[in-house]
């Protein structure tokens, strides 16, 4: 069978996802991964811990490019937790000296419909190649992106997500308006989903029992984690305790090759630009007094891409733990 070719494009660094859905990847026998594209603020910085990422998976053949770090317009970069666990003191992993925004132009007009682009973080990297080369538009096979609220949701300890509290496309809003408005083949994997899919205990059991490279890193990775998720939620006046390892990253890289985890309706989402909230959900009364929820949809207009509503959380953890918990090298298969 042949395989996915996928550009996998990643704010790696800030949160512990990234990182494990970069090995993913690389452990997937199902993909080929043309090349790593980093984006959003220090991307020297995002490149290097990409570069040691790929070298744990012994996959140095996956090149590794440094792309856009400023959003087009009011920038405002989140502190994370940079290389921690990842790069040693001192250490400055190489990558490929070309820019990440040509690298994604050359490999998809070379390569008509056959390059799918996996976006885990801001989308500024391909909204750049579609400014500077518009017939990436209809050369692309694909853009998979992680980012997005569509149904408003409060977790399981009392954190409401919305689409203002949204990370990815709110780090870069005219990106996300331009990429949106392209008409390019896309599909959305929003956070109201990827919360339906943890890492459960036992799954995370097998990969802390593994010996492996890989095994080892995603262990350390996931034990720096807790602290830090509360030191970011603090930042940004939602104080709460750690909820879940959740599975955000490697479930839309899933989503390249495997379309069974997730199931997807035709929706039109655009960009809205207010000051506060939107509110997708009113309650209204019925006609016995009960309370129920209405949710509301401003606009109703031609579908312009797919957008994953439904979730197999259970399948994810497994098929995430099966990949990081085996040995080394199993991508290359």
């Amino acid at each position: 069978m042949a395989k996915t070719r996928i550009i996998l494009d990643t704010d790696i660094g800030t949160y512990y996802d990234d990182a494990v859905a970069v090995m993913f990847a690389a452990q997937s026998p199902e993909l080929q991964v043309e090349g790593v594209t980093v984006c959003y603020g220090d991307t020297h910085l995002r490149a290097q811990i990409a570069a040691k990422v790929l070298e744990v998976c012994e996959r140095t053949d996956i090149p590794v490019f440094k792309g856009i770090g400023v959003p087009m317009r009011d920038e405002a970069l989140m502190f994370g937790f940079e290389g921690d666990g990842i790069l040693e003191p001192g250490e400055e992993p190489a990558y490929d000296e070309r820019h990440a925004v040509d690298f994604m132009i050359e490999t998809i007009m070379n390569n008509p419909g056959e390059i799918t682009v996996v976006t885990l973080g801001t989308v500024s990297n391909i909204a750049h190649a579609i400014i500077k080369e518009p017939k990436v538009v209809e050369n692309i096979k694909e853009l998979i992106m992680m980012a997005g609220v569509i149904v408003p949701i409060v977790d399981e300890k009392g954190v409401r997500r919305s689409p203002v509290e949204e990370y990815n496309f709110n780090n870069d809003k005219i990106a996300a308006e331009l990429v949106m408005n392209s008409k390019m083949p896309m599909t959305l994997i929003p956070i109201d989903v990827t919360l339906g899919a943890p890492l459960l205990d036992e799954d995370l059991e097998r990969i802390r029992q593994s010996d492996s490279p890989i095994a080892k890193l995603t262990t350390r990775i996931f034990d720096l984690w807790p602290p830090q998720e509360k030191l970011i939620y603090t930042a940004v006046g939602i104080p709460t305790e750690h909820t879940a390892l959740w599975l955000h990253d490697p479930l839309t890289v899933m989503h390249a090759f495997n379309r069974t985890l997730m199931t997807t309706y035709p929706l039109h989402i655009k960009t809205e630009y207010n000051l506060s909230p939107i509110e997708r959900e009113m309650y209204i009364h019925n006609g016995n007094g009960r309370q129920e929820m209405l949710r509301t949809n401003p606009k109703k207009l031609p579908a312009n891409m797919d957008v994953a509503l439904e979730v197999d959380g259970k399948a994810v953890s497994k098929l995430f733990a099966d990949r990081l918990a085996a040995p080394n090298g199993l991508g290359l298969s």
